[in-house]
């Protein structure tokens, strides 16, 4: 069993619940719903569609819902493509206009406030690039310096323009309230600047009693990167968002940014994703490029705790294939990686305490009996998560009686979530532990596993741990 987690973004190639199944049975640990192109009524759907495969599975599943974010958008074109040719001047105004080859808006009616002349302005992913030559009261006047072609929606970059917009805007609100009202397990958030950034959304958390929606800093520009150390103290997790990130900063250093970011994670023990052309040729292409398969293995070499695909689940030709793929890469990165040498480095960055002792013990125990599986018993997923922070070498089936609890460690490396019943001592958890383990994990006679928990159930700690080998 794989133990990086899968993210698949759903969309038009995605949406049914007959590929949202399938993708499951491939591999995909998470679902996420990017609220840039999804309206509420269809997210609802699509959160249905997964809560109804969950349980016809058996398996435990989160939900990501990505945010619009401090974010500038094109307003949609007369045409589906629009051809912006070398030199050629195009207007912006503050307000919505017929969008075409001469003139565009967007969905910020004040766009003059956030440029200066010589300002760049970047579309299409950098695919096009034009240059503010003349500002006025209501518009501004560019010239295209990179030809390129421009689509419906796509994201304006303003370099230190989005920083002067509201972090959380209505469209958000809307859209974080109704992760809230619907238990969305995740909340990836877009253009995060800084700490203060997502303290807002926290507050948001708190006012309606949510201590359960994870929180996810996308790092995609320079500001969030400079301010790394803040922002992880306050978020679950990070994700190397590489497609805005590999604009806003020289493309040759995103390397660099990637392993740093996922270095930081793991220092501050958060999750660590990465997002953005993990199999781009596989939105056209059956077979991934050699280079893609690297990027894949390495990812994993780099700790990460789970992988994103976007376009090639929302909008390629090959989405079950994609997660085939990253798996089978997965699997193999796993298989080289040297879990030693990881447990040993991991353990010098981390407060020795009690919990942090006993997980690090566990994990050892793990590679030295070469066990076949660690089973956790947690009412929090405190446990779980100070485990897979190890990066143990076998799985760690992971038992609670809170789906909630359950559907929060999808993103958590190794964690193998499954729901059983209450349960109330250390004895009533060996037991129950390995008659789990042989019902629903396929344990077997003469398995050696590792057994370990916290007392009393419901505290944040960890306190024992019994190797036990499954008599004949």
């Amino acid at each position: 069993m794989k133990k990086t987690k899968i993210v698949a973004t759903l969309g038009p190639s995605s949406s049914s619940l007959e590929m949202i199944e399938e993708m499951i049975v491939k591999g995909v640990d998470v679902f996420q719903i990017n609220m840039s192109h999804t309206k509420l009524d269809v997210c609802m759907e699509l959160i249905g569609k997964i809560r109804r495969s969950e349980k016809k599975l058996n398996k435990i599943i989160g939900i990501m819902l990505g945010t619009e974010g401090p974010s500038i958008r094109l307003d949609k074109l007369k045409e589906e493509e629009v051809s912006l040719s070398l030199e050629k001047e195009i207007r912006f105004y503050n307000y919505h206009v017929v969008c075409n080859n001469t003139q565009l808006s967007t969905n910020y009616d004040n766009l003059t406030n956030l440029v200066e002349l010589h300002d760049e302005i970047i579309l299409a992913d950098g695919k096009c690039v034009l240059e503010v030559i003349d500002i006025n009261d209501d518009n501004f006047l560019c010239e295209v310096k990179k030809e390129g072609i421009i689509k419906s929606n796509q994201t304006v970059h303003i370099k230190n323009g989005s920083s002067k917009l509201p972090f959380i805007s209505k469209t958000d609100y809307d859209n974080i309230m109704f992760a809230i009202n619907n238990n969305v397990d995740f909340l990836a958030l877009s253009y995060v600047r800084d700490e203060q950034d997502i303290l807002e959304v926290i507050d948001l958390l708190i006012e309606n009693s949510n201590d359960h929606t994870n929180i996810i800093a996308k790092i995609e520009n320079e500001k969030a990167y400079d301010n790394l150390d803040e922002i992880l103290k306050v978020v679950d997790g990070v994700m190397v968002a590489r497609g805005d990130l590999g604009i806003e900063i020289p493309l040759e250093k995103l390397p660099f940014y990637q392993k740093k970011i996922l270095e930081k994670a793991n220092e501050y023990q958060k999750l660590g994703l990465v997002a953005t052309d993990l199999l781009k040729s596989m939105v056209l292409d059956e077979n991934p490029s050699r280079a893609e398969v690297a990027d894949i293995y390495n990812a994993v070499f780099d700790k990460c705790d789970a992988l994103v695909l976007g376009e090639e689940t929302t909008i390629g030709n090959y989405p079950v294939d994609c997660i085939e793929v990253i798996n089978k890469v997965i699997l193999e990165a796993e298989s080289d990686f040297s879990y030693k040498e990881n447990l040993e480095d991991t353990f010098k960055i981390v407060n020795q305490d009690i919990t942090s002792t006993i997980a690090y013990s566990v994990v050892n125990s793990d590679l030295i009996l070469n066990a076949n599986g660690i089973l956790v018993n947690t009412i929090s997923g405190y446990t779980a998560r100070k485990i897979s922070y190890f990066k143990p070498k076998s799985v760690i089936f992971t038992m609670s009686p809170k789906i909630n609890t359950l559907r929060s460690l999808t993103l958590n490396y190794g964690v193998f979530p499954c729901l059983v019943n209450n349960f109330h001592d250390t004895d009533t958890i060996i037991k129950e532990s390995i008659q789990n383990y042989l019902e629903k994990f396929n344990g077997k006679k003469g398995d050696t596993i590792i057994i370990t928990g916290g007392m009393p159930i419901d505290s944040a700690s960890t306190d024992f741990m019994k190797i036990e080998k499954i008599n004949d």
